[in-house]
């Protein structure tokens, strides 16, 4: 025979539960923000490195590089892109300037700085996101 047994803290569990579930897209949001930010730094990084001593260096490319605002997409992926943007002072587009490094063309050599960045950078980045994600899980859940 079935005998029933009263068992407490669930409604506490269940509290926190459903707030971090409500909280799960921003907290994604700023794990993705604060990878992508020390992608950046990394990508800017290297960028330095190999247009230090070019005389024909202006900075723009440089300057260009951001990182789009943390969104969902819709799939449901928590995604922001690191990337350049708008134009030199010729009108030439950033983005071709910074393909044309990192890939070369037939007249000039390539100088990779993107996917360097990117491979050193992976586990910081992923590190980096693992404990922004813990701090904000430990807060709802402290709550």
């Amino acid at each position: 025979m079935a005998k029933m047994q009263s068992i407490y803290g669930f409604t506490e569990l269940e509290k926190q539960l459903s707030s971090l579930s409500q909280g799960s897209i921003e907290i994604g949001k700023k794990a993705v923000r604060r990878g992508a930010g020390i992608l950046a730094d990394h990508v800017r990084a290297n960028l330095r490195k190999n247009l230090a001593g070019s005389e024909y260096s202006t900075g723009d490319l440089e300057e260009s590089l951001g990182v789009t605002p943390a969104g969902v997409d819709r799939n449901g992926v928590i995604n922001a892109k690191v990337g350049f943007d708008g134009y030199d002072r010729k009108g030439v587009p950033n983005q071709l300037k910074a393909r044309a490094m990192e890939s070369g063309t037939s007249r000039q050599r390539k100088r990779p700085f993107i996917r360097p960045a990117v491979n050193k950078a992976k586990q910081k980045v992923e590190k980096a996101m693992a404990e922004t994600i813990d701090e904000e899980i430990s807060k709802i859940v402290k709550e």
